[in-house]
């Protein structure tokens, strides 16, 4: 189950930490008794998130569990780049005729759905059934599903993660070996599952140009954030959820204390 609180807490402050350049991160920043930069303030959240992962990989996990918090992981490395973008840096085409952000985020939506449909068919058909899922069990992603500023956009695509890893995470291994078809290429459904993170990087670079065709340069906090918040989706990936949601709480707490110019309690 998501706490939208928490994670709404934790949204804010990857954006506001995001938001921050070389002048406020080089700031001193207390913790411990001692004194150091802003940017530690994020760094030491990200040890957090390290550590959260290690104890998170060392239990028993499933293979597909695995192999989808892979792709949390990529979709964190995609919020962390575009969280708090301005709006309208969202549709301006980097060339004409070329997609602006939003197209992009509307395909990956339409994807994620598109792959999970594909993957859930191929473990429970029957096996008089075609290996192909028909055309018309597919979903489709109409425009007004990426509507909104882009905190809307990336949660629009967030919950379709979170019901792929939900429908698919527990897979039996006898299920990987399952056949389907991708293109036109015959392939398994651990290919399948393996190719929900190998997407989301694809389009993640695309915005990466389409934004530097715009002129948009990143902050030294975003560049952090990018770091943080892909750790963290790792986490929830291998469903460690409150550890995730726990980090994200400390992350808030010390963008405050950061704002605010003071160390916060137990930081």
């Amino acid at each position: 189950m998501i706490d939208f609180d928490a994670a709404l807490a934790g949204f804010a402050a990857l954006a506001g930490f995001a938001a921050l350049d070389e002048d406020v991160l080089s700031r001193p920043w207390r913790w411990r008794g001692g004194t150091l930069d802003a940017r530690y303030a994020l760094y030491r959240t990200l040890e957090e998130a390290q550590e959260a992962c290690v104890v998170a990989a060392a239990g028993p996990q499933p293979e597909s569990r695995r192999i989808l918090a892979l792709a949390q992981r990529a979709f964190g490395n995609l919020r962390g780049l575009l969280i708090g973008l301005p709006t309208d840096l969202l549709d301006r085409e980097p060339r004409p005729g070329e997609w602006p952000v939003r197209e992009v985020l509307r395909h990956m939506l339409s994807v994620e759905r598109r792959y999970a449909a594909q993957t859930r068919y191929a473990v429970e058909r029957g096996d008089a059934e075609p290996v192909r899922i028909p055309e018309d069990q597919l979903p489709t992603t109409p425009q007004g599903d990426v509507g909104g500023d882009v905190g809307a956009v990336l949660a629009r695509l967030g919950q379709a993660r979170a019901e792929t890893n939900l429908q698919l995470g527990e897979l039996a291994p006898a299920a990987l070996t399952r056949p389907s078809v991708w293109v036109k290429v015959e392939i398994d459904v651990r290919f399948r599952l393996h190719r929900f993170a190998a997407h989301v990087v694809e389009h993640t670079i695309q915005c990466e140009k389409t934004l530097a065709a715009l002129g948009w340069r990143p902050t030294e906090g975003r560049r952090i954030v990018r770091q943080l918040a892909a750790m963290l989706g790792e986490v929830e990936g291998l469903g460690a959820l409150t550890e995730a949601r726990a980090v994200e709480a400390r992350l808030a707490e010390r963008f405050g204390s950061v704002k605010a110019g003071v160390s916060p309690a137990g930081a």
